[in-house]
Protein backbone atom coordinates (compact mmCIF):
# COMPACT_ATOMS: atom_id res chain seq x y z
CA UNK A 1 0.00 0.00 0.00
CA UNK A 2 2.90 2.35 0.78
CA UNK A 3 4.45 1.62 -2.63
CA UNK A 4 1.16 2.28 -4.42
CA UNK A 5 0.56 5.52 -2.49
CA UNK A 6 4.07 6.73 -3.37
CA UNK A 7 3.50 6.07 -7.08
CA UNK A 8 0.05 7.69 -7.01
CA UNK A 9 1.56 10.79 -5.40
CA UNK A 10 4.20 10.99 -8.16
CA UNK A 11 1.47 10.45 -10.77
CA UNK A 12 -0.73 13.26 -9.37
CA UNK A 13 2.15 15.74 -9.48
CA UNK A 14 3.19 14.69 -13.00
CA UNK A 15 -0.43 14.70 -14.22
CA UNK A 16 -1.08 18.28 -13.10
CA UNK A 17 2.28 19.38 -14.50
CA UNK A 18 1.25 18.15 -17.96
CA UNK A 19 -2.51 18.76 -17.63
CA UNK A 20 -2.80 22.00 -15.65
CA UNK A 21 -6.47 22.55 -16.60
CA UNK A 22 -7.61 18.99 -15.82
CA UNK A 23 -9.13 17.54 -12.66
CA UNK A 24 -8.64 14.34 -10.66
CA UNK A 25 -10.88 12.51 -8.21
CA UNK A 26 -9.75 9.62 -5.99
CA UNK A 27 -11.93 6.55 -5.32
CA UNK A 28 -11.11 3.68 -2.92
CA UNK A 29 -12.46 0.14 -3.36
CA UNK A 30 -12.74 -1.79 -0.08
CA UNK A 31 -15.31 -3.67 2.02
CA UNK A 32 -17.35 -4.39 -1.12
CA UNK A 33 -18.18 -0.71 -1.74
CA UNK A 34 -16.57 2.28 -3.43
CA UNK A 35 -15.64 5.31 -1.31
CA UNK A 36 -15.11 8.74 -2.91
CA UNK A 37 -11.91 9.92 -1.20
CA UNK A 38 -11.76 13.29 -3.04
CA UNK A 39 -14.16 14.94 -5.46
CA UNK A 40 -12.98 16.12 -8.89
CA UNK A 41 -10.58 18.98 -8.30
CA UNK A 42 -7.46 20.68 -9.62
CA UNK A 43 -5.37 20.97 -6.46
CA UNK A 44 -2.59 18.34 -6.29
CA UNK A 45 -1.81 19.13 -2.65
CA UNK A 46 -5.42 18.51 -1.57
CA UNK A 47 -5.47 15.08 -3.27
CA UNK A 48 -2.11 14.05 -1.83
CA UNK A 49 -3.10 15.15 1.68
CA UNK A 50 -6.31 13.08 1.48
CA UNK A 51 -4.43 10.09 0.03
CA UNK A 52 -1.76 10.01 2.74
CA UNK A 53 -4.35 10.26 5.51
CA UNK A 54 -6.44 7.26 4.41
CA UNK A 55 -3.99 4.40 3.90
CA UNK A 56 -5.49 1.01 4.64
CA UNK A 57 -7.12 -2.05 3.09
CA UNK A 58 -10.00 -4.28 4.19
CA UNK A 59 -12.67 -6.59 2.81
CA UNK A 60 -13.43 -7.39 -0.82
CA UNK A 61 -13.01 -5.13 -3.86
CA UNK A 62 -16.07 -4.38 -6.00
CA UNK A 63 -15.12 -3.31 -9.51
CA UNK A 64 -18.76 -2.74 -10.46
CA UNK A 65 -19.43 -0.34 -7.57
CA UNK A 66 -16.24 1.53 -8.45
CA UNK A 67 -17.25 1.90 -12.11
CA UNK A 68 -20.75 3.07 -11.12
CA UNK A 69 -19.25 5.77 -8.90
CA UNK A 70 -16.79 6.79 -11.62
CA UNK A 71 -19.66 7.11 -14.13
CA UNK A 72 -21.55 9.39 -11.74
CA UNK A 73 -18.45 11.56 -11.22
CA UNK A 74 -17.38 11.80 -14.87
CA UNK A 75 -20.81 12.26 -16.47
CA UNK A 76 -20.71 15.89 -15.33
CA UNK A 77 -17.66 16.47 -17.55
CA UNK A 78 -18.70 18.32 -20.77
CA UNK A 79 -18.50 16.55 -24.13
CA UNK A 80 -15.29 18.34 -25.21
CA UNK A 81 -13.42 16.98 -22.17
CA UNK A 82 -11.71 13.60 -21.78
CA UNK A 83 -13.25 11.08 -19.40
CA UNK A 84 -10.69 8.62 -18.12
CA UNK A 85 -10.41 6.18 -15.24
CA UNK A 86 -7.10 4.66 -14.10
CA UNK A 87 -7.62 1.66 -11.79
CA UNK A 88 -4.83 0.21 -9.62
CA UNK A 89 -6.20 -3.24 -8.79
CA UNK A 90 -4.54 -5.77 -6.46
CA UNK A 91 -7.48 -8.14 -5.75
CA UNK A 92 -7.79 -11.52 -7.48
CA UNK A 93 -11.58 -11.27 -7.75
CA UNK A 94 -14.42 -8.75 -7.74
CA UNK A 95 -17.48 -8.89 -5.45
CA UNK A 96 -20.30 -7.26 -7.43
CA UNK A 97 -23.98 -6.74 -6.56
CA UNK A 98 -25.16 -7.06 -10.19
CA UNK A 99 -24.08 -7.69 -13.78
CA UNK A 100 -20.70 -6.00 -14.25
CA UNK A 101 -20.90 -6.47 -18.04
CA UNK A 102 -23.84 -4.03 -18.12
CA UNK A 103 -21.80 -1.52 -16.13
CA UNK A 104 -18.92 -1.87 -18.59
CA UNK A 105 -21.31 -1.11 -21.47
CA UNK A 106 -22.56 1.93 -19.52
CA UNK A 107 -18.96 3.20 -19.26
CA UNK A 108 -18.50 2.59 -22.97
CA UNK A 109 -21.70 4.52 -23.79
CA UNK A 110 -20.52 7.42 -21.60
CA UNK A 111 -17.18 7.38 -23.51
CA UNK A 112 -15.17 6.74 -20.34
CA UNK A 113 -11.78 5.25 -21.19
CA UNK A 114 -10.83 2.77 -18.45
CA UNK A 115 -7.25 1.55 -17.96
CA UNK A 116 -6.16 -0.98 -15.35
CA UNK A 117 -2.77 -1.64 -13.77
CA UNK A 118 -2.81 -5.02 -12.02
CA UNK A 119 -0.69 -5.55 -8.92
CA UNK A 120 -1.05 -9.34 -8.59
CA UNK A 121 -2.17 -11.39 -11.62
CA UNK A 122 -4.00 -10.90 -14.90
CA UNK A 123 -7.81 -10.97 -14.62
CA UNK A 124 -10.17 -11.58 -17.53
CA UNK A 125 -12.74 -9.00 -16.38
CA UNK A 126 -10.09 -6.24 -16.20
CA UNK A 127 -8.82 -7.13 -19.66
CA UNK A 128 -12.41 -7.15 -21.02
CA UNK A 129 -13.08 -3.74 -19.44
CA UNK A 130 -10.01 -2.18 -21.10
CA UNK A 131 -10.77 -3.74 -24.50
CA UNK A 132 -14.37 -2.49 -24.45
CA UNK A 133 -13.54 1.08 -23.39
CA UNK A 134 -10.32 1.53 -25.38
CA UNK A 135 -7.98 1.58 -22.38
CA UNK A 136 -4.73 -0.22 -21.60
CA UNK A 137 -4.23 -3.21 -19.28
CA UNK A 138 -0.88 -4.15 -17.76
CA UNK A 139 0.30 -6.14 -14.77
CA UNK A 140 3.21 -4.61 -12.84
CA UNK A 141 6.26 -6.84 -12.29
CA UNK A 142 7.98 -4.78 -9.59
CA UNK A 143 8.14 -1.24 -8.19
CA UNK A 144 10.13 0.38 -11.05
CA UNK A 145 7.80 -1.27 -13.58
CA UNK A 146 4.76 0.00 -11.63
CA UNK A 147 6.16 3.53 -11.67
CA UNK A 148 6.75 3.32 -15.42
CA UNK A 149 3.21 2.03 -16.07
CA UNK A 150 1.56 4.68 -13.88
CA UNK A 151 3.47 7.62 -15.37
CA UNK A 152 2.60 6.46 -18.90
CA UNK A 153 -0.91 7.75 -18.22
CA UNK A 154 0.18 11.29 -17.29
CA UNK A 155 0.38 12.78 -20.84
CA UNK A 156 -3.12 13.49 -22.18
CA UNK A 157 -4.38 11.70 -25.31
CA UNK A 158 -4.95 13.85 -28.44
CA UNK A 159 -8.34 15.54 -28.70
CA UNK A 160 -10.96 13.59 -30.66
CA UNK A 161 -12.09 15.64 -33.65
CA UNK A 162 -15.82 14.92 -33.33
CA UNK A 163 -15.87 16.09 -29.68
CA UNK A 164 -13.31 18.92 -29.96
CA UNK A 165 -15.90 21.36 -31.26
CA UNK A 166 -15.55 25.07 -30.58
CA UNK A 167 -17.02 26.04 -27.20
CA UNK A 168 -16.82 29.43 -25.57
CA UNK A 169 -15.79 29.05 -21.93
CA UNK A 170 -15.52 32.07 -19.63
CA UNK A 171 -12.10 32.22 -17.98
CA UNK A 172 -10.43 34.75 -15.76
CA UNK A 173 -6.73 35.60 -15.65
CA UNK A 174 -6.17 36.82 -12.08
CA UNK A 175 -3.40 39.16 -11.02
CA UNK A 176 -0.91 38.33 -8.28
CA UNK A 177 -1.66 40.26 -5.10
CA UNK A 178 0.99 42.55 -3.67
CA UNK A 179 3.31 41.12 -1.02
CA UNK A 180 2.48 42.28 2.48
CA UNK A 181 -1.23 42.84 1.81
CA UNK A 182 -3.49 41.02 4.28
CA UNK A 183 -6.70 39.59 2.80
CA UNK A 184 -9.18 36.81 3.62
CA UNK A 185 -8.66 33.73 1.44
CA UNK A 186 -11.96 32.46 -0.05
CA UNK A 187 -10.75 28.83 -0.33
CA UNK A 188 -9.42 28.43 3.24
CA UNK A 189 -11.63 31.05 4.95
CA UNK A 190 -8.73 32.63 6.83
CA UNK A 191 -6.61 35.77 6.65
CA UNK A 192 -3.32 35.43 4.75
CA UNK A 193 -0.49 37.81 3.91
CA UNK A 194 0.30 38.36 0.20
CA UNK A 195 1.26 35.72 -2.35
CA UNK A 196 -2.26 34.91 -3.61
CA UNK A 197 -4.35 35.90 -6.62
CA UNK A 198 -7.35 38.20 -7.04
CA UNK A 199 -10.38 37.08 -9.06
CA UNK A 200 -10.95 39.68 -11.84
CA UNK A 201 -14.75 39.41 -11.51
CA UNK A 202 -15.55 39.43 -7.80
CA UNK A 203 -12.12 40.44 -6.37
CA UNK A 204 -11.99 37.40 -4.05
CA UNK A 205 -8.59 36.11 -2.98
CA UNK A 206 -7.48 32.71 -4.33
CA UNK A 207 -4.42 30.77 -3.12
CA UNK A 208 -3.39 28.77 -6.22
CA UNK A 209 -4.13 28.33 -9.92
CA UNK A 210 -5.85 26.79 -11.83
CA UNK A 211 -9.10 26.64 -9.88
CA UNK A 212 -12.69 27.81 -9.84
CA UNK A 213 -13.53 30.93 -7.86
CA UNK A 214 -15.38 29.86 -4.69
CA UNK A 215 -17.50 33.03 -4.80
CA UNK A 216 -18.56 33.58 -8.44
CA UNK A 217 -17.62 30.20 -10.02
CA UNK A 218 -15.35 31.71 -12.73
CA UNK A 219 -12.59 29.40 -14.02
CA UNK A 220 -9.27 31.01 -13.08
CA UNK A 221 -6.11 30.12 -15.03
CA UNK A 222 -2.83 31.61 -16.20
CA UNK A 223 -1.76 31.86 -19.83
CA UNK A 224 1.04 29.22 -19.50
CA UNK A 225 -1.60 26.72 -18.31
CA UNK A 226 -3.60 27.27 -21.51
CA UNK A 227 -0.52 27.01 -23.73
CA UNK A 228 0.72 23.75 -22.15
CA UNK A 229 -2.71 22.14 -22.38
CA UNK A 230 -3.15 23.13 -26.03
CA UNK A 231 0.16 21.63 -27.15
CA UNK A 232 -0.70 18.24 -25.66
CA UNK A 233 -4.30 18.09 -26.87
CA UNK A 234 -3.51 19.13 -30.45
CA UNK A 235 -0.07 17.64 -31.15
CA UNK A 236 1.90 18.13 -34.35
CA UNK A 237 1.31 15.45 -36.95
CA UNK A 238 4.18 12.93 -37.24
CA UNK A 239 6.69 13.88 -39.93
CA UNK A 240 7.05 11.68 -43.01
CA UNK A 241 10.26 9.76 -43.65
CA UNK A 242 12.08 10.85 -46.79
CA UNK A 243 13.83 8.14 -48.80
CA UNK A 244 15.50 10.10 -51.63
CA UNK A 245 16.60 8.43 -54.82
CA UNK A 246 19.68 9.58 -56.68
CA UNK A 247 17.64 11.11 -59.52
CA UNK A 248 15.70 13.32 -57.06
CA UNK A 249 18.84 14.24 -55.15
CA UNK A 250 19.26 17.68 -56.75
CA UNK A 251 15.69 18.70 -55.81
CA UNK A 252 16.14 18.10 -52.08
CA UNK A 253 17.24 20.84 -49.67
CA UNK A 254 20.86 20.52 -48.54
CA UNK A 255 20.29 21.86 -44.99
CA UNK A 256 17.84 21.15 -42.19
CA UNK A 257 15.17 23.88 -41.98
CA UNK A 258 15.39 23.86 -38.18
CA UNK A 259 19.06 23.87 -37.20
CA UNK A 260 20.52 24.70 -40.67
CA UNK A 261 23.02 21.83 -40.38
CA UNK A 262 23.80 19.79 -43.49
CA UNK A 263 21.49 16.90 -44.38
CA UNK A 264 24.27 15.26 -46.44
CA UNK A 265 26.36 12.30 -45.37
CA UNK A 266 30.09 12.10 -46.05
CA UNK A 267 30.44 11.78 -49.81
CA UNK A 268 27.64 14.33 -50.40
CA UNK A 269 24.97 11.61 -50.35
CA UNK A 270 21.56 12.45 -48.81
CA UNK A 271 21.32 11.41 -45.15
CA UNK A 272 18.29 10.40 -43.07
CA UNK A 273 15.68 13.17 -42.95
CA UNK A 274 11.97 13.79 -42.44
CA UNK A 275 9.47 16.21 -43.97
CA UNK A 276 6.51 18.01 -42.44
CA UNK A 277 3.29 16.88 -44.22
CA UNK A 278 1.88 20.44 -44.06
CA UNK A 279 4.69 22.84 -44.99
CA UNK A 280 6.88 20.23 -46.81
CA UNK A 281 10.04 21.52 -45.10
CA UNK A 282 12.79 18.99 -44.39
CA UNK A 283 14.32 18.39 -40.96
CA UNK A 284 17.07 16.23 -39.49
CA UNK A 285 16.18 13.49 -36.99
CA UNK A 286 17.41 15.50 -33.98
CA UNK A 287 15.12 18.41 -34.89
CA UNK A 288 12.26 15.95 -35.44
CA UNK A 289 12.60 14.70 -31.83
CA UNK A 290 13.02 18.23 -30.43
CA UNK A 291 9.98 19.59 -32.30
CA UNK A 292 7.63 16.80 -31.21
CA UNK A 293 8.82 16.35 -27.61
CA UNK A 294 9.84 19.85 -26.51
CA UNK A 295 8.94 22.64 -28.94
CA UNK A 296 5.41 21.45 -29.93
CA UNK A 297 5.45 23.80 -32.94
CA UNK A 298 6.73 23.20 -36.47
CA UNK A 299 9.14 26.04 -37.47
CA UNK A 300 8.15 25.61 -41.14
CA UNK A 301 4.42 25.96 -40.46
CA UNK A 302 5.00 28.91 -38.11
CA UNK A 303 7.12 30.73 -40.71
CA UNK A 304 4.30 30.40 -43.26
CA UNK A 305 2.00 32.33 -40.95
Amino acid sequence: MVVVARQVEAYIREFFDQNPLSQIGLVILKDGVAHCLTDLGGSPEAHIKALMGKLGTSGDASLQNGLDLVCDLLNQIPSYGHREALILYSALSTCDPGDILETIQKCKASKIRCSVIGLSAELYICKHLCQETGGMYFVALDEPHLKELVLEHAPPPPAIAEFAVANLIKMGFPQRTAEGVISICSCHKEAKVGGGYTCPRCKARICELPTECCICGLTLVSSPHLARSYHHLFPIRPFDDVSPSLKDFHKLPKNCFGCQLSLLNPGNLPGPQVACPNCKQHFCLDCDIYIHESLHNCPGCESLR
